[in-house]
């Protein structure tokens, strides 16, 4: 029986490292976090843009890692954008429709505000309005996402250095607001600019910028490249911070194209948001320290690619992509990671692991 043990493990000397815990990466030194949300990009969305291009690279394939995320809220297993949000910002689940804000009423700091503490820049862009649920969970802190006064208070009190977007009248509307508050955002300090072109040639921070009425016109409508644009005009004036920045861009209308069962809107949606990431991985190739992770707040559509017919024996018998919901769907969502430490989001997790692992690496360290 020895000699049997003794040949047995003899056998397995060859395959040691196979058996032996694997020791995880090391971490790079994260200096800038770049977080980028495609608001409602499933799975579904991400493959359909990979079939339009024939199966060609895209940035999703140029990712180092890939994780999913579970995006459930904390009083439904489907959320919404204000509580994914707060999860992925707070590293805290909350209630559907509650910003910053935890059902007991206390208000964790965002992963933005924690980085402004640290003395880091701070920026925000997205193609809807600028105080909609996404880009607020990184600034505000109130009980319901339509308080559009209060989430303007909050963005008064943390000044993001840079936040673009659409949603001029937010600001000026007496339904929303008592008073004019851009007037109010100037008097407190803020560049204000009406339009990218104006963006484009200012760096006095902190900068507000509203591009539209409401959200920025979608890619279909216009013939810019204006996320790609507007984030590299971002990066640029963040990057000047030597002690680094955090920034989070949000590819605000594939969840409006999904919502609307537009495949061709999603699909002009789509590669406005590949050339913004691959942008954003251009600059981290360029930039030492720069960690760029790609997820999602939700799942929109229920967004599925079809054969075009039943009998899988046969050859190509096209593809269709249908929907089973216009809301969101209690579907995980993939992570993409690229840059330094991106091997942290290579795994399962809650979506407040995003924040707790870009807190680790950007905050917490050394």
């Amino acid at each position: 029986m020895k000699r049997i043990l003794i040949s047995i493990i003899v056998a397995l000397i060859p395959f040691a490292p196979m058996f032996s815990t694997d020791k995880a990466p090391k971490d790079e030194k994260v200096k800038n976090v770049i977080l980028i949300i495609g608001d409602g990009m499933g799975l579904g969305a991400c493959s359909s843009w990979m079939i339009d291009q024939n199966y060609a690279p895209t940035c999703f394939d140029r990712a180092q890692f890939v994780g999913v995320s579970k995006t459930y809220s904390a009083n439904n297993r489907v959320t919404d954008s204000a509580a994914s949000g707060t999860a992925m910002a707070t590293g805290h689940k909350t209630n559907n429709s509650m910003l910053g804000m935890l059902p007991d009423g206390s208000k964790p700091a965002s992963i933005a505000e924690l980085a402004k503490e640290k003395g880091l820049s701070t920026g925000i862009v997205v193609t809807s309005y600028v105080l909609d649920a996404t880009p607020g969970a990184f600034f505000a802190h109130v009980k319901n996402r339509g308080d559009r006064k209060g989430i303007i208070e909050d963005l008064f009190k943390m000044r993001p250095d840079v936040l673009v977007g659409g949603g001029r009248k937010y600001f000026v509307e007496e339904k929303y607001v008592p008073e004019n508050m851009i007037d109010k955002a100037v008097e407190a300090g803020f560049t204000y600019v009406s339009s990218p072109e104006e963006f484009y040639v200012t760096d006095k921070t902190p900068i507000l910028g509203l591009f539209s009425d409401e959200s920025y016109p979608m890619a279909i409508e216009r013939d810019t490249d204006f996320l790609t644009d507007a984030t590299l005009h971002t990066l640029d004036i963040l990057g000047k911070n030597k002690k680094g920045f955090f920034a989070m861009i949000e590819g605000s209308h594939i969840d409006h194209a999904a919502h609307a069962n537009n495949t061709e809107q999603l699909t002009w949606e789509m590669e406005e948001f590949d050339k913004m990431v691959n942008a954003a991985f251009d600059y981290a190739d360029t930039h030492k320290g720069t960690l760029v992770v790609i997820t999602a707040d939700h799942e929109t559509g229920g967004v599925t690619l079809l054969s075009g017919s039943k009998d899988f024996t046969k050859g190509e018998s096209g593809i269709e992509v249908k929907y089973s919901t216009t809301g969101h769907s209690a579907s995980p969502v993939p992570i993409f990671a690229y840059g330094a430490s991106a091997w942290r989001f290579g795994q399962v997790m809650e979506n407040t692991e995003i924040f707790a692992r870009i807190k680790a690496l950007l905050i917490d360290r050394k």
